[in-house]
């Protein structure tokens, strides 16, 4: 089979194990918020921002490393692998441990305190399976990776379910997601050692050369964990748990809805380290083709979510509460859109090599996202974390493009913009006026949108073809 053809079908496997996965998350979205409420949703999210804070801080940039290192044929890669596990395991149990101490220091309820130990469990494995991806995508086999953590999170649907009806206190559901991402780097470990074989080697010698080699990353997600993962903890700090429930909401469709975004952008990014530099008009034509594609699919899901926040809420929540979280999402709908172009040019960054220089402007999203969090969110709550979220990402997204443009001589055109809100404006009209099932009219108004986008000839008919089959 060609690599294209195997690209294409890895993509098509990873879509359907990705759909399934958001399915499953929203079924526990609706299972968590609807059986602990406001206040207890507001705990669990708590806790796992706040540990996931931490776990993020001991990345120390070894995704990318392994990444890079056991894609060239000379590097031995046993040893590249051990210990780079070697290296998250200590890193990531002494960060977690610290994060669970610094909790004790905030004002939260005695339970989250506790249940901060116990999410050291939970992200542990999170932590040690993002090496794994490294093996996944070299082999192109990353639909494996997929059917491992849907694996995973039909286990924590399944804990979660069992412990709702035996009523069972928050704790007991971080503990879920425990078995849950246990189990998910269980299987992945166990697929990944069919490619590379590979252990825990914990050689300090062999840290150091690590190391050395991947420290500008750490600065990168340091700064970047700290603009789009603090509002939350912020919040916490400032205002009661049911006041986070009702923010976390929304935020977890938010991270749903980035899903897709991600993996559409990592398949085009071989194609953009491929032509950097050796073919500068592919390169630029690969960036405006996904650059439309992740347009056209914003426009789509902001205006679904502008008409039907208020259902898709209803659909999740318990029988009462959330009263805001249909207009919290309205605005991170727009936070999604600047994410998904914003996670394009950062890729970009990566293969035209300007990843050093884009630590500035991570650094810049950092001091502007804390500046505004801190500013906003005492007065306004909810509503300031959530349009600071929104300027933030728009401010980063342009720094990045600014970095690709200056490289790659790319000015992004925005021609497809107006045939693209043509097609929007019939799906907005029909929306406005239809009165049926709202699930329905989601569906139909996507079948209008799509004949609008043909209609009005803002499809890009070639693009997928030229990414899956390498023409």
């Amino acid at each position: 089979m060609s690599v294209g053809r195997r690209i294409f079908y890895n993509t098509a496997a990873q879509t359907i194990g990705k759909a399934l996965a958001v399915f499953i998350g929203l079924l526990t979205i609706k299972l968590l918020t609807g059986y602990l409420g406001e206040t207890g949703f507001g705990q669990y999210a708590t806790v796992l921002a706040f540990q996931g804070l931490f776990v993020v801080l001991a990345d120390l940039g070894l995704y990318m490393y392994v990444v890079r290192e056991i894609s060239q044929p000379d590097t031995d890669h046993t040893k590249i692998l051990s210990n780079a596990l070697g290296l998250r395991l200590s890193v990531a149990a002494v960060s977690l441990l610290g994060g669970a101490v610094i909790a004790g220091l905030f004002p939260y309820e005695p339970a989250v305190k506790q249940a901060m130990f116990l999410a050291i469990l939970a992200f542990l494995p999170v932590s040690l399976n993002q090496i794994l991806v490294g093996v996944f995508q070299k082999h192109l086999v990353q639909h494996l990776l997929t059917a491992t953590e849907t694996i995973g999170r039909a286990l924590n649907l399944a804990l979660i379910y069992l412990f709702t009806l035996q009523e069972r206190p928050f704790s007991f559901y971080v503990a879920a997601l425990v078995c849950a991402n246990l189990a998910i780097f269980f299987f992945s470990y166990l697929v990944a050692r069919r490619y590379e074989r590979f252990g825990f080697e914990f050689d300090l010698h062999f840290w150091k050369k690590i190391l050395a080699v991947s420290w500008p990353l750490v600065f990168a997600v340091v700064f970047n964990l700290l603009y789009f993962r603090t509002d939350t903890i912020i919040l916490s700090w400032f205002y009661p748990e049911n006041t986070v429930g009702v923010y976390s909401l929304p935020y977890k469709i938010l991270e749903g809805l980035l899903a897709f975004p991600a993996m559409f952008v990592g398949l085009v990014m071989p194609f953009l380290s491929k032509t950097a530099f050796s073919d500068w008009e592919k390169f630029r034509n690969y960036i405006q083709r996904a650059f439309d594609a992740l347009l056209l699919m914003g426009i789509l899901v902001n205006v679904i979510l502008w008409f039907y926040s208020r259902d898709i809420i209803d659909l999740l929540k318990g029988p009462s509460g959330y009263v805001d979280s249909p207009a919290l999402l309205q605005i991170l709908s727009l936070a999604a859109g600047a994410i998904s172009l914003g996670t394009l040019f950062g890729y970009a960054v990566v293969a035209v090599n300007k990843q050093r220089a884009m630590i500035k402007g991570y650094l810049l999203g950092a001091i502007i996202g804390l500046f505004l969090y801190f500013i906003l969110i005492p007065p306004f709550g909810y509503w300031g974390a959530a349009w600071g979220t929104v300027v933030t990402e728009v401010i980063v997204g342009m720094y990045a493009y600014l970095l690709v443009r200056g490289t790659s001589g790319q000015k992004i055109s925005w021609k497809i913009f107006w045939p693209a809100a043509g097609a929007a404006v019939l799906m907005t009209g029909f929306f406005a006026f239809a009165d049926f099932n709202w699930m329905l009219e989601i569906t139909a108004g996507f079948v209008i949108y799509s004949l609008g986008l043909v209609l009005f000839g803002a499809a890009p008919r070639g693009f997928l073809k030229e990414i899956f089959f390498l023409q």
